[in-house]
């Protein structure tokens, strides 16, 4: 019975601590969300910025040669802003980007849940060039 007794308490006590080790382990692993949703914010920066380089690639003289499109996507719905392109840039490529980057924001605001400002954006009538840049006209 003694021997029984030294048995029970020795399993009892590796199984306490199988149970309890990979709860000690997991818990001590810190994951920085933190840290993530910054670099993806930062690429959607970087995706943004090249929009606008394209955008602006070719200044604007004559306003029957621009158009505009919606870009990027709230947490709540809707997109976040316009934007002005010229038609003598590849239009096909370029919209491509539009899409790709709203996509991305889409899946960043899923993922993160950003505070976002839920009023709708009018799109705009028309462009115009106003000293070599497109101006919206509303």
């Amino acid at each position: 019975m003694l021997l029984y007794n030294i048995l029970s308490k020795i399993t009892m006590k590796k199984i306490i601590l199988l149970l309890v080790a990979p709860i000690l382990i997991l818990s001590s692993c810190s994951h920085d969300d933190s840290a993530l949703k910054i670099q993806e914010q930062q690429q959607l920066d970087a995706l943004y910025l090249e929009l606008i380089s394209i955008a602006s690639s070719v200044p604007c003289t004559n306003s029957e040669n621009w158009t505009f499109t919606a870009v990027g996507s709230k947490g709540c719905g809707g997109p976040t802003s316009y934007l002005a392109y010229p038609l003598s840039i590849d239009t096909v490529s370029f919209l491509e980007k539009v899409s790709y980057f709203t996509s991305q924001q889409e899946k960043y605001n899923a993922k993160w849940n950003p505070n976002s400002y839920c009023l709708a954006v009018q799109p705009p009538t028309d462009v115009v060039c106003v000293d070599g840049k497109p101006t919206f006209i509303y």
